[in-house]
Formats: C-alpha cells, structure tokens, sequence
C-alpha cells in the first residue's frame, strides 16, 4: 500500500523565489512545460489503470513514485530559473 503524507503548508511564511522568463531561457521552460504535461499524461494513465478496484499493481506504484521524484526535479530546474 502506498501512503502519501502531506507536509504543513508553509509557502506563506517564506518568501518564494519568482520565476522570470527571458528569451535566453525560454527554450528551457517550454522543455520543463512540455516534460511536465507529458508527466501528466501519464499520471492520468495510471490512475485510470486502477480500474473499479482503485488499486495500482506494484509495477504502476513504482512507475508511480518515479514520476513524483521527477515532478519534484522539474520543480527544482525551474525554480533555478528564477
């Protein structure tokens, strides 16, 4: 079973960084942009493979907890943007 515990919300303590686009870094952020929707894609795929029973095979929560790491590593690119 997989189990995902949420972190408090603390964004409104800290000052985030902004991200600025340019056109020196624009190629950057629609590769980040693109990568993200194609993530997307396939999250919504595995969600709909858990069919009636809402359960994922071990292979789809593997797939699963991969996509999340590079979710956060595409935040982390374009948080170096800023």
């Amino acid at each position: 079973m997989l189990l995902l515990e949420r972190e408090p919300d603390i964004s409104i303590e800290m000052d985030e960084p902004t991200v600025v686009a340019t056109w020196e870094n624009r190629a950057q952020i629609i590769d980040i942009m693109n990568s993200a929707l194609h993530m997307s894609h396939e999250f919504q795929l595995l969600w709909n493979s858990s069919g009636e029973t809402g359960r994922l095979s071990q292979d789809d929560t593997d797939r699963l907890v991969e996509l999340l790491q590079e979710i956060s590593d595409l935040n982390e690119m374009l948080m170096r943007l800023a």
